[in-house]
């Protein structure tokens, strides 16, 4: 009984996941015709339709780091599983990602392959998987660096829980009205504003 009910969450969360995909990827075609203006790392995007409370607290949300070496050490290790699939992806993309003391997560530059490949295809210059930053482009935009960085706290806090909750929410939401991406897209502006030009 045990094992159906997973299977059908699993495939559940599964379903979410490409119709969040979809709904991405319908934004981006919007984007790149005109109908919708862009929507970049620190963009203040006016929401679109109803939102829940809860999603509306959870778009609020910019965790800070751990600040003391324990919580650091334990943020790492409860959200290495995700991280390791970003290093996987970093280095099948040709690149070794490198620890950015400033944001605190690792950074890979210039990704290429398959990660490249979903990243253009819906629009986007950069993810996060666990704490590494994938970027498409090797000069990546600090304020793109820091709309990631949110993400790579966002998943100390979370772990593995992170993964089907943004699936589900980007089924939900869609990419402009995601909660995450809303408290990302807070935090980058954050950064903007308290950075001197």
């Amino acid at each position: 009984m045990m094992r159906r009910v997973a299977s059908a969450l699993f495939a559940a969360t599964v379903a979410a996941g490409l119709v969040g995909v979809a709904r991405q990827r319908r934004e981006a075609q919007a984007v790149r015709r005109g109908e919708l203006p862009r929507a970049s790392a620190a963009a203040e995007i006016p929401l679109a339709g109803p939102v829940a409370p809860w999603a509306r607290r959870l778009s609020e949300w910019v965790p800070e780091p751990p600040a003391t070496p324990l919580g650091k050490m334990l943020a790492g290790v409860w959200c290495g599983p995700m991280t390791a699939a970003g290093f996987l992806l970093a280095l099948a993309g040709g690149r070794v990602p490198r620890w950015d003391e400033e944001l605190g997560c690792y950074v890979a530059r210039g990704v290429g392959g398959l990660s490249s490949i979903a990243l253009r295809s819906v629009g986007a210059d950069a993810n996060t998987i666990g704490q590494v930053v994938l970027s498409r482009v090797d000069d990546p935009h600090p304020v793109l660096l820091a709309h990631e960085a949110v993400h790579a706290r966002q998943t100390q806090r979370l772990g593995l829980a992170l993964l089907p909750l943004y699936l589900w929410l980007a089924a939900r939401y869609g990419y402009r009205n995601h909660p995450l991406e809303r408290a990302a897209r807070l935090g980058a502006r954050r950064f903007r504003d308290a950075t001197p030009h």
